[in-house]
């Protein structure tokens, strides 16, 4: 089987690579909507909603994620990689419509729990699409369309809501879904899933588009039929397959990962951005600072990209650590000198101001995107499906937590008491993850496969 002429195959993996970035850009504007489009449905004369309305507009975003996440898994091992990408799209699109054209709350609160679901459903889909795509000598050149696409969502959820109606808000997320479509249409079910439910010669018409020389296809397409065994071919993944050598391993990291992501504190300190800017004493309107935090967000992208397109994922994971650690560190001792030494406190206002920023970009360095790298990289071809539905899931589920218990720790131990307590459990999961983190850097997906086989030899005899 011969490859596409010139350098198609650059080109169908780009495609896929920002299809993955679109994905997360929809997903971004959905997580960012609620900021600016809150206050506007406040002052909308047409429109009645009230503070507990607001709270439940908000919170079923994550919690239909979480279901739609785990929904994903079974999707994709029955209908395909590509299929699942597609057909969680139209539904997107519904719920953006039906919230722009709610009259009531109710209409606006279901439109977020269907496009809660297939941000949970989407997120899967694109992190086991993308590595079964894009080949080994591109992916960290490809890794920049989803990474610079997912954080600009968030941006511009921030600074365009400052300038459209909640109404409005929602047709642009609508709109958004649309190209994600048309590029999605040219390009291939993955080999791994067409091999895997028996289709090899669509496999190898697959890796035809997608690679560039007949040598690079006969291997590739070799090493999934060893990895898609005939026993497994069409066989489902059970929960069970997950917990046994050589799954154990890296399902455990991938979901100590995604648990410790959401307990370096990132979604308070989020949501108590406001304050911090406040206590810094800037005359900056919660929009404006928003609008800051995204833009900081965004920047740190590129700051990561280089450092994930060139160091090893534990590295950067170590850098993020030690970044989070001093700048929750500072935040917690300005809160605490604020409380026992409030004429000091004044004269040191902009260092939490400089701290929030800071932790934004050491978070964007690693902590950020090293998690989704790898449950992208580093989960083993035959369970990947399920085990991504199971660990991004557990994402939505400790984000969550973490939110709904952000309160209640401010409350009951103040808080510095609890940004200190988020800098301690960030350490100690950094420490412990390096550890135990099998390296992704430059390794084949075949690779990773055979690295877990040989770790679980020993055991096994």
């Amino acid at each position: 089987m011969a490859s596409d002429g010139g350098k198609m195959y650059i080109v169908y993996q780009a495609l896929a690579s920002i299809t993955v970035g679109l994905s997360g850009f929809v997903a971004s504007l959905t997580m960012g909507y609620t900021s600016p489009a809150l206050p506007s449905m406040q002052k909308d004369p047409t429109f009645e909603v009230t503070e507990e309305d607001g709270s439940w507009i908000g919170a079923v975003m994550p919690a239909s994620a979480l279901i739609g996440s785990l929904v994903a898994g079974p999707l994709l091992d029955r209908l395909g990689r590509r299929a699942s990408l597609i057909l969680s799209t139209y539904p997107f699109m519904l719920s953006w419509a039906l919230i722009a054209s709610s009259t009531t709350v109710r209409g606006v609160i279901i439109g977020r729990m269907i496009g809660g679901a297939c941000v949970g459903a989407q997120a899967v889909a694109s992190s086991v699409f993308m590595p079964e795509i894009v080949q080994l000598k591109l992916r960290n050149i490809m890794i920049f369309f989803p990474t610079i696409l997912g954080t600009l969502g968030i941006l511009i959820s921030y600074a365009v809501g400052q300038f459209l109606s909640w109404r409005e808000l929602a047709w642009l997320g609508c709109a958004s879904c649309v190209p994600q479509l048309l590029f999605l249409w040219p390009i291939p079910e993955t080999p791994y899933f067409l091999t895997r439910t028996g289709k090899r010669d669509s496999s190898l018409r697959a890796l035809g588009k997608l690679r560039e020389t007949p040598q690079e296809i006969e291997k590739e397409q070799r090493e999934l039929d060893e990895s898609c065994t005939v026993s497994k071919k069409g066989s489902s993944t059970s929960m069970a397959d997950l917990l046994q050598p050589p799954n154990l391993w890296p399902v455990a990291v991938g979901s100590a990962l995604m648990l410790a992501q959401q307990t370096t504190g990132i979604n308070a300190v989020i949501f108590y951005s406001s304050t911090i800017f406040e206590a810094g004493g800037d005359s900056l309107d919660p929009n404006t600072a928003s609008t800051l935090l995204g833009l900081v967000n965004f920047l740190g992208v590129f700051v990561s990209m280089y450092f994930c397109a060139t160091s090893k994922r534990r590295y950067t994971l170590a850098l993020s650590t030690y970044a989070l650690l001093i700048c929750l560190s500072i935040i917690s001792a300005f809160f605490w000198l604020q409380e026992s030494a409030p004429a000091m406190s004044k004269s040191l206002s902009f260092v939490p101001v400089v701290a929030l920023l800071a932790y934004i970009l050491g978070f964007s360095l690693g902590w950020g995107p090293v998690p989704w790298i790898f449950i992208s990289e580093g989960i083993p071809s035959n369970i990947r499906g399920l085990a991504v539905s199971v660990i991004v899931a557990i994402n939505w589920g400790s984000a969550s937590l973490v939110t709904k218990t952000f309160q209640w720790s401010i409350s009951i131990l103040g808080i510095h008491y609890t940004f200190f307590i988020y800098a301690v459990i960030t350490g100690i999961s950094g420490a412990l993850i390096h550890r135990t983190m099998p390296e992704t850097f430059g390794l084949s997906t075949a690779e990773m496969d055979n690295l877990y086989i040989q770790a679980s030899k020993p055991k096994e005899e």
